[in-house]
């Protein structure tokens, strides 16, 4: 409002101006004042904003999550935690199946052993022998996992866009209407 107010006073001033300077004997010209007034309105009612179209790279993709934030929140939570769990038991399996052996002191293997076999008894589960590799290629798989952080991130913003819009927007659209109609018929 007082960017409205300034405007009007401003206009005023400016159209007293030219009416006293350019019309020496009062003849009334409201013809600019009312132009002008228009104009300013005008530019107050139209977007200042491009529309999404013509935004080019990032920018296009923040004009889409300002619009839809919960689906782009969740399908980057989503995401993330996919690329959390399931790579997991895969590193697993690929240093299971090939041997692949990481160099560990022996003692850190029977320390590391003995803790989980406390641990697996106490929930009534069979514990594992010495020497046995489970505890270490569990333990490595989760270090792998998470020294892959930054490309896991990377790989979860990159797709997050799809997600959001392709299957996330979908179903979150969908579950709306099935609570409005719901909701309207009882």
């Amino acid at each position: 409002m007082k960017n409205l107010n300034f405007c009007n006073r401003f206009l005023r001033q400016q159209y007293s101006r030219f009416y006293w300077r350019d019309n020496p004997k009062g003849y009334s010209n409201h013809n600019l004042f009312k132009a002008s007034k228009f104009i300013y309105y005008r530019s107050l009612s139209t977007q200042s904003k491009p529309p999404e179209e013509s935004l080019k790279g990032w920018r296009k993709y923040a004009a889409r999550f300002r619009s839809k934030p919960a689906s782009y929140i969740f399908s980057f939570a989503l995401l993330h935690e996919i690329t959390a769990i399931i790579p997991i038991p895969i590193v697993y399996i690929f240093l299971d199946r090939t041997g692949v052996n990481i160099p560990f002191p022996e003692k850190m293997m029977d320390d590391g052993n003995r803790f989980i076999n406390k641990v697996v008894n106490y929930y009534g589960w069979k514990g594992f022998e010495n020497g046995s590799r489970v505890a270490i290629n569990a333990a490595t798989s989760y270090a792998i996992v998470k020294i892959l952080l930054p490309v896991r991130i990377a790989a979860c913003v990159w797709l997050t866009p799809w997600l959001a819009e392709r299957i996330i927007g979908p179903l979150m659209l969908a579950f709306r209407r099935l609570a409005s109609s719901n909701i309207v018929k009882s």
